[in-house]
């Protein structure tokens, strides 16, 4: 699904780059790592929450991101 629908990118937590911080920084309560955030092609913050998630929560989201 992952592969199908969207583009995966990783950053490093302690040289992110500040487009990535800025992402992040929008994640309400954001705790601990690792962070999911849906962006649109643009860039634009959708959606994005932080730490570890059960499968099926991955694949809501994944769902409910998948027509953006």
């Amino acid at each position: 699904m992952l592969q199908a629908g969207f583009v995966a990118v990783s950053s490093d937590c302690d040289e992110a780059e500040d487009e990535v911080i800025a992402l992040a920084q929008q994640v309400e309560d954001a705790m601990m790592l690792p962070f999911i955030i849906f962006a649109d092609a643009n860039g634009a913050y959708l959606d994005g929450y932080s730490g570890v998630v059960t499968p099926p929560y991955l694949i809501k989201k994944l769902n409910e991101h998948s027509a953006s």
